[in-house]
């Protein structure tokens, strides 16, 4: 079976930042707005994979890529989920959630049960701040 992350990685989202270790995708999902995955090109699983140099940069645009979407959503915090599951290829989720956000709110946005309108200016600021 062939890998979404490195067959076709804009089937899951929109890259809104890469270079030559990872890219940053805007999920298509929208669910919520500002759903993203830090994503190695490098075909592994786990961070552990990584040597410390891999590690470390992608540790550093995570961190960025958090920053700029918790400040282009207004969002409190960051939700964080490393699964793997379905695609077993080293991609990080984050999913920019309200500080009153309920354990419930959270799983639904891991489902895709809640999806907001896609926003293209959105976007555009994400990839401007991101580049």
């Amino acid at each position: 079976m062939a890998c979404t992350f490195c067959a076709d990685p804009l089937s899951v989202g929109k890259v809104v930042f890469e270079d030559e270790l990872c890219r940053v995708l805007l999920h298509h999902d929208w669910s919520p707005r500002g759903h993203a995955m830090v994503v190695a090109k490098r075909h592994i699983e786990n961070a552990s994979d990584l040597d410390e140099e891999e590690w470390l940069h992608l540790a550093k645009v995570w961190h960025r890529a958090e920053r700029v979407l918790l400040e282009a959503t207004g969002a409190d915090r960051a939700i964080i989920f490393k699964l793997g599951i379905l695609t077993p290829h080293l991609h990080v989720h984050i999913y920019p959630m309200s500080a009153q956000a309920t354990r419930e709110d959270v799983f639904e946005a891991f489902d895709g049960k809640k999806r907001e309108a896609k926003d293209e200016a959105f976007v555009a600021r994400v990839i401007a701040r991101l580049t």
